[in-house]
């Protein structure tokens, strides 16, 4: 385990950060996909001059047309994204009408325009930016009743170090295992016990940040101190865990030294963990 100091003499000047964009959906009318890093939804529709109104109606129901292309898009890459190691945003959709239609009707009702881009064959291209976090934003809706407003555990079990060590945040290395994002992962040991997951953390700051960060390099993640603060915590992921390759697993000896602070619960209440990604 190295803290924050070891970290910092591994900082390079200049660095910018990373995005980690996820394309889910791509065709002629328009795109869509998701930046993990800033954690936003980008999706993009196309609408073409209907030929049959007249020239001044034309460029307005392009535009509306490429608005609904981009909403329709939005919605379909929400579908694709991982909750956890099982379950995919579709899946969730298709179990609970609720969510269905709390889902749904955040995008119909979604009225942020983005970027418009007018073609010189009067085609119309809008670009629409729908955030993951927040108050009633998507990941708001879509964790539902699986984090409370306190943590569930309020106390580490699991062998600990002898030697306590505190952390402010939690930074995992997880290149070249091929960890897909998700809305709420969890952290395991070896031995299957979970290191870190919903039950760990409150409801404010999962929907404030997200229950994990991700960043393409582990500079960059430790540069993000809003996130992990001064002196965090840097481990090597073993491999990838579940159905959809979006939990990780770290050595049993990282594990007790997180475990070896009661303090350490609440940089892992706060949501203070990013996984680097490829």
């Amino acid at each position: 385990m190295h803290c924050s100091k070891i970290l910092a003499c591994t900082l390079l000047s200049g660095l910018t950060a990373f995005a980690q964009m996820q394309p889910v959906v791509t065709g002629d009318q328009g795109s869509g996909s998701i930046d993990w890093s800033e954690r936003f939804i980008v999706a993009t529709g196309i609408g073409a001059p209907n030929p049959d109104l007249s020239e001044a109606a034309q460029r307005p129901a392009a535009i509306r047309a490429a608005k609904q292309i981009a909403l329709r898009n939005a919605l379909e890459t929400i579908k694709g994204i991982f909750i956890s190691s099982s379950t995919t945003v579709k899946n969730f959709m298709v179990e609970n009408d609720v969510v269905s239609s709390s889902v749904s009707g955040f995008i119909k009702g979604f009225e942020q325009e983005g970027r418009t881009k007018y073609m010189e064959d009067g085609t119309v291209e809008v670009s629409m930016k729908v955030p993951l976090d927040g108050v009633g934003a998507l990941g708001d809706l879509l964790l539902g009743k699986s984090i409370g407003d306190q943590p569930a555990i309020t106390k580490f079990e699991g062998t600990k170090a002898k030697k306590e060590q505190i952390f402010t945040g939690l930074i995992i290395d997880c290149k070249g295992l091929s960890v897909k994002p998700a809305l709420s992962p969890r952290v395991l040991d070896e031995s299957g016990r979970e290191v870190y997951g919903s039950a760990y953390v409150s409801r404010e700051w999962a929907v404030k940040y997200g229950v994990v960060g991700y960043s393409k390099a582990v500079e960059t993640a430790a540069k993000l101190a809003d996130r992990v603060g001064k002196n965090p915590g840097q481990v090597k992921g073993q491999k990838a865990y579940g159905t959809n390759s979006t939990d990780i697993v770290i050595s049993n000896d990282d594990a007790a030294d997180i475990r070896s602070a009661a303090k350490n619960l609440k940089f892992l209440s706060e949501c203070r963990v990013i996984f680097v990604i490829d």
